[in-house]
């Protein structure tokens, strides 16, 4: 009987041995594929990270290129406007139209001054 119950006991230890073993490799295979996890989710973050570093190295630079093209634009409106301010207005354009209209010898009768001073004595003679 004692051999019975060493043989019982030493079965028992074996299954139980057996069994931490099992429970052993699967904490192992979890353990293995959670690191395999985190490395995986490790490389796609830095991935991630180097891929927003150089979209944000475009963008800046987008950005400054768009910065210096509006410092242009402006120092061109500046020059626009001071060229505007010198040049004539529409009134004024009017004005001179009307001036040369008036001396334009093709549209305005011109006199000589021997036709002005016979015009003038035949009016000293009316009155």
């Amino acid at each position: 009987m004692v051999e019975r119950d060493v043989q019982a006991i030493l079965t028992e230890l074996v299954r139980r041995e057996n069994e931490s073993s099992r429970r052993l490799r699967a904490l192992e295979e979890r353990s293995s594929l959670t690191e395999m996890r985190a490395s995986t989710l490790q490389d796609s973050f830095l991935k991630m990270n180097e891929e927003k570093k150089a979209f944000n190295e475009k963008l800046n630079e987008r950005l400054t290129n768009i910065e210096n093209s509006m410092l242009r634009i402006d120092n061109e409106l500046v020059k626009i406007n001071k060229n505007l301010e010198k040049m004539a207005k529409r009134t004024e354009l009017k004005e001179l139209e009307n001036m040369l209209s008036f001396f334009n010898p093709l549209k305005t009768n011109f006199v000589t001054r021997e036709e002005v001073e016979r015009i003038i004595e035949e009016k000293g003679e009316e009155k």
